[in-house]
Parts: structure tokens; sequence; C-alpha cells
């Protein structure tokens, strides 16, 4: 210790502001906030240094205060995390077998997604092919789910169901198949959230509500540590929201769940108990880990006002990585996107977290890519050793001031939402969905001009990659199955609740499931609304999906001509000369799937043009330095345009503003440079020549 001590008098302290000052001088006269300030997507402006005179504010301690640091003081050495992964499975049979062996190696937790038909209370006889055992268990009554969880102690495993216009079916479904049981989880039911995401609930919400309350009441009594009120932002992320947008979004949602129980009878205590959050995990590792503490600090804010227990005020959190950032080409770069967002999941403290396979938004996930993203977790867990370390973001000078001022940033998004009459006249009116799709529209922006990189899709092309197989569709054969088996199951009961409500008519339902009922009938029983509501929806998309679409065409003009679209360089003088630009228009086209010309170089004009002539192509970008352009600009463009007169010529760079003129006059078209929009450039040349 001595020794250290001396090593670091030898150091003078340096203050932000020298730093400051030496930065400007290195900056050569640009401006520093231009330059070395970043605005985010949430509308913070981070700084290149954050130190300790940053911190005017203090720092709690976990399990304390505002939970910005976790509701348990020991975190993750007391409870790890939950690895909580999605299963694909179509049928119960199938979806027992992969959970017994997930589980025997290494997963805590099952996350349950429901195909479409269960999701939204229809038997699969009773439904359409599509959307029978499709991207979800097929879960039709009660002896479904005896199989699907036979042989799993669901007292100690963790359940997190996901539903979608309904709720008391399934539920009672799952309460009379594990009869007797303590259950862990929860039923995401969050029919706000359904209705932003599809822009339509097959029912009013005053009914969806109805039937929350029912279940919710019933929980309280009979399964405490199984929440009936899910609040999942994933739809929101997923149609490019900001942290901002998508906590206040969730909040709004959570307190219009908070309002419609206590009207019901519920108390505030009872309420909380019953909600479980679920949040995405995005590419931004700072930004992610602040959005998990700041959701801490202002659940504890939210539920105080209420009127809330301490208990109450700590937030049940789940996550799961993002689909927005997601790609179809150069997939495996998925692994790579979920390894960082689950590290931020991790830091930021998550209860339980899904990690989605690699290849999902492409196929279902194979046995590979579903352990793959399984062990990511177990990972983190067994040799990263996270679980020894206690809210290892705390103190962060850096952290501490992004948490509170996003936790900032959202509570006035979620002030702006109240004003409007809480979540549900905010989508009515169309506030949440254009303020996200705003936010969608800067960040494809920053896509479309490669401010933002998304490797592999609109940055760094592998254009000899092979997509991955889709794998059969087996929709037809899984549908007939389920059907048949349901329909042979199905027993015609007679439901009367006889004017039950509340927590008395779910146990009736889930008497009746035990003695075979199937979900059209439970849910029928308890919910037969004709009435229907409608918002505008959220526009669901991948980031760079856009891209992908110019990738495809120009991959199926290929398959149709036998070439696909060409760009040829007229690379000019030796390698030093033009490779540095050569290298960056190679890149820019091959992200839209263009079979770019590579040639050593060229001396003069003519042998370009004689290159450019037998390459087949219609495009051509001249690329060499700025101090030789004034020279061969006009030369080489005049001679393409000699050997090919709709040829269409373009100069990798800026281009001088006292040379334009004389570009201009020999015929050059353009150039494309790092302020190109490479999105529309794309678009409009593979437009030209027919690929779109």
């Amino acid at each position: 210790m001595e020794n250290e001590n001396k090593l670091f008098e030898e150091f003078k302290p340096s203050t932000y502001q020298e730093w400051y000052v030496e930065a400007e001088k290195l900056l050569k006269g640009a401006p520093f906030d231009k330059k070395m300030l970043t605005k985010t997507p949430e509308g913070i402006t981070l700084k290149p240094i954050y130190n300790k005179e940053d911190m005017t504010f203090d720092v709690s301690l976990p399990g304390f205060d505002d939970y910005v640091r976790g509701t348990c003081a020991a975190g993750n050495k007391a409870t790890p995390w939950k690895i909580s992964q999605e299963l694909c499975a179509g049928t119960p049979e199938e979806f027992n077998k992969k959970a017994l062996d997930a589980l025997n190696k290494g997963q805590t937790s099952l996350e349950i997604v429901l195909d479409d038909a269960s999701a939204n209370a229809v038997d699969a006889d009773k439904s359409e092919k599509c959307k029978v055992a499709y991207k979800g268990i097929s879960i039709s009554s009660a002896s479904d789910f005896d199989v699907a969880l036979k042989g799993i102690e669901t007292d100690c495993v963790e359940l997190n169901i996901h539903t979608a216009s309904a709720e008391a079916d399934i539920a009672s479904a799952l309460y009379a198949s594990q009869k007797g049981k303590n259950l862990k989880g929860g039923i995401f039911f969050d029919p706000i959230s359904q209705l932003a995401k599809t822009g339509k609930l097959n029912r009013s919400i005053d009914c969806a509500m109805n039937e929350m309350f029912a279940v919710a009441s019933y929980n309280v009594k009979n399964q405490p540590a199984f929440t009936a009120i899910g609040v999942d932002t994933m739809a929101y992320s997923s149609a490019g929201a900001s942290a901002v947008e998508e906590l206040g979004s969730a909040f709004a949602t959570a307190v219009a769940y908070i309002r419609a129980m206590l009207e019901r009878g519920m108390s505030i205590d009872e309420v909380a108990s019953q909600i479980r959050f679920r949040v995405s995990l995005g590419s931004n590792f700072f930004m992610e880990i602040a959005k998990i503490r700041a959701a801490r600090m202002l659940w504890a804010k939210i539920i105080a006002e209420f009127g809330g227990n301490e208990q109450s005020q700590k937030i049940k959190l789940g996550a799961r990585t993002a689909i927005y950032n997601k790609t179809v080409y150069d997939p495996y770069v998925n692994m790579l996107r979920t390894a960082t967002e689950a590290f931020s999941g991790v830091v930021g403290g998550v209860d339980s977290m899904t990690v989605g396979a690699f290849d999902e938004i492409i196929r279902n996930p194979d046995e590979f890519s579903e352990r793959i993203a399984r062990n990511q977790q177990i990972i983190l867990q067994e040799e990263c050793n996270l679980t020894d370390v206690i809210d290892p973001a705390g103190g962060s000078y850096y952290v501490e001031n992004l948490t509170r001022e996003l936790a900032s940033k959202v509570w006035e998004f979620f002030a702006k939402i109240e004003e409007q009459g809480g979540i549900l006249k905010a989508l009515e009116a169309g506030f949440v969905q254009d303020a996200i799709a705003s936010t969608a529209a800067g960040k494809k922006k920053l896509y479309d001009t490669r401010r933002s990189s998304v490797v592999g899709t609109n940055n760094y092309a592998n254009m000899s990659e092979e997509l991955l197989d889709k794998g059969e569709c087996k929709c037809a054969e899984l549908f007939e199955a389920r059907s048949k088996k349901v329909a042979s199951d199905r027993k015609d009961i007679a439901i009367d609740l006889a004017g039950a409500t509340g927590s008395d008519a779910i146990a009736k339902l889930v008497d009746y499931a035990s003695q075979g009922a199937t979900i059209s009938a439970l849910q029928s029983a308890i919910c037969n609304c004709s009435a229907s509501t409608e918002v505008k929806a959220l526009n669901i998309h991948r980031a760079v999906e856009h891209f992908e679409a110019l990738r495809k065409a120009s991959a199926d003009y290929k398959a149709k001509n036998g070439f696909g679209p060409k760009l040829f360089l007229a690379t000019m003088g030796p390698l030093i000369q033009h490779k540095i630009r050569a290298d960056f228009i190679r890149g820019f086209f091959e992200v839209g799937g263009f079979d770019v010309i590579y040639p050593n170089g060229f001396e003069n004009g003519d042998d370009a043009a004689k290159a450019f002539a037998e390459s087949g192509a219609k495009f051509a970008v001249i690329c060499s330095t700025d101090d030789t352009y004034p020279t061969l600009v006009p030369e080489v463009t005049k001679a393409i345009k000699a050997v090919k007169a709709d040829a269409k010529v373009f100069l990798a760079g800026i281009p001088a503003p006292e040379a334009e003129p004389a570009y201009k006059e020999a015929g050059l078209d353009g150039s494309v440079n790092i302020k190109s929009n490479n999105y529309e450039t794309l678009k409009s040349m593979l437009a030209e020549i027919g690929v779109l």
C-alpha cells in the first residue's frame, strides 16, 4: 500500500477543466458540443466524461429507499435471477419433453407462450389452421396443462404464461391442472398492450378489466405468489420506442390497471402484489441498465403515491432481449447482440430474463439455437460470477446520472399520457403511437445514413453467406392432430356461474375446468362480450428490415437473370490512391445486394471506360483522391458516357464546390459519400434498373 501511494503521488491530479482545454486543442476549432456531446433517442445529452462533481444527489443502498439499486439488499447473491427461456413447442407433449430437458440443463423458469388460438380463448378445433401450434403452445383444456407440465414441480419452477385478449379460461385450466400447488410466476394478461399492438381488442376494455379483477382477486386468496396482471413493453420496443416511451407507456398502463382494480374493490397492496412487468433489452448497453434501475425507482414512487406499503413498492421485473434490432442476414451476429443485452439485464438487476434464440425471427428455433440462448445466461451466472456482485453499476458516476436523467424523462412522458386522460385515451388519440413513430423515424434516419450500424445488414454485408433454412412448415399437420385430440376430449358441460362474480366466478370455472370444460366454454361463461375496442395500431417492425428487403430483391433479381445488379468502380491510379474510397463504396452498395466490380486500377479514362463497357453495369463510381479529381473526373466521366450513353457516373466523396461546374458539364450525375442516405440511394438505383 505504501508503494502504491508513492506511485500515485507521481501523477498530478487533473481537473475536468484541464481535460476540456486539451480536448478543445485536439478538436482544432471544431465545436466541442457538436463533436463531444451525444444526443440519444430519449432526448438525453450524454457528456464524454462524468466525475464526482456530477453526483449532486445521494446514492441509496441496495434494498432500501427508492430501490434504484435493487429490491433486495443481497442482490443476486441471495437469489440469482431466473433463467426463463421460451421453448419452441406447438403441442403439450413436445413442450413437456423440451421443458424437462431445459430444466435439467440449467433453466430455472418456464416461459409459456400460447399460440394465437389459445391466447384468445379459441379451442384448437374451432380455430384457423395457421393459428394453432404456431409460434406457441396449443392449450385447450386442463388436461393439456397436465401433459405439458407432467413431471415438473410447479411449486418450485416459476411459470410465466403469455396470453392475449383472455385470461380467466387459461388461469382456470391451469389451476384445475395444478390443484394443490402453490404456483410461482404469473399470467401476462395485458389487454392494453394487446390493443396497442394489434389496434383491436375483440371485447370492451371494461369487460377485460372485469376478468382481470376476477383472476387477480382469486389469486390474492388462493395463489398469492402467482400474478394475474402483466405489463409487457415488447410491443412498444418492437415499434421503435425509446426507453422513455417504453417505460412511460408501461407505467401509464399499470396505473390504468391499478385504478380499475381499486374501483372494483381491491386494495392498493393487493393490486400491486398482482402486477408483474416485462421490459425489452436492446443494444444500448448503458441505457438498458439505466432503464431497469429507473423502473424500480419510478414504480416505488407510483405505489407510494397510491399509499402502498414498502413491499408493494418493490417491482416484479422480468426482461426479454429485443426483437427490434435482430436481423435475417448474418444471423449469428444476433448471438452477440443478445449477449450484450443479457449482460445489461444482469447488471441492471432484473428478477428473471429470457434470451431470444438467434434465429427466432427466421424460423422455429432448433435445439442448437435454444441451447446457445440458455447457456448465455448460465455463463453469466456460473462463469462470469455476476451473482457474486451486488449492483455492479452502483456508484458509477455515469450510470447513476443516466438513471436519474432517464427517470425524469420517463416521468415527463408518463405525465403527458396522464394529461391525455390516461393510457387508453392517449392511445385513442394516437398520442403514444405518434410519439413512438417519431422516435422510430429518427432511428431510421440514423440507420439509413449509416450513423448507426447494424452489422451484416446496413454495414459490413457478407456477400457469400447462405441464408438459414426456414425448415418445413408443419402447420397443417399440427392443426389436424390438435383438432382431433381436442374434439375427441371435449365434454359438453353446461357451465352455470349462477351470478357468481370476481374470485367466486373463477373458483367455479376451476371446478368446471376440472370436469373437462375447454377454454372456449370457460371464456364464454365469464365473458361473452360482442363489443370491440379499436385504436391506431403501433407500427411493429424491425429496425433494418427495409435494408433486408432491398437485399432480397437483388437476390431474386440475380436468381432470375443469372447476375445481380452491378456497380462498376472506376478505380483510378495505384491502390494507395483509390483503396480507401473504393472500399467505402463497395461496402455502401453491397448492403443493397449489388455485385460490385472492383478492378485493380486504371491509368486513364479510356481504359476505365473500356472495362466499364465490358462489365455490363449501368452505374459507375469514380474512386480516387480529392487532389486528382479536378483532372480525372471530367476525363473519366466523358469516356464512360462515350461508350454507354445511358450510363450513370458518380464521384466517391464530397466534390469541391469550385470544381462542380466542370463536373456537371462533363456529365457527372452526382456523388456518393458519408453524408449520402444509403437506403434511399440504393432504393432509387435498384428501381432504375428494374430490381424493385
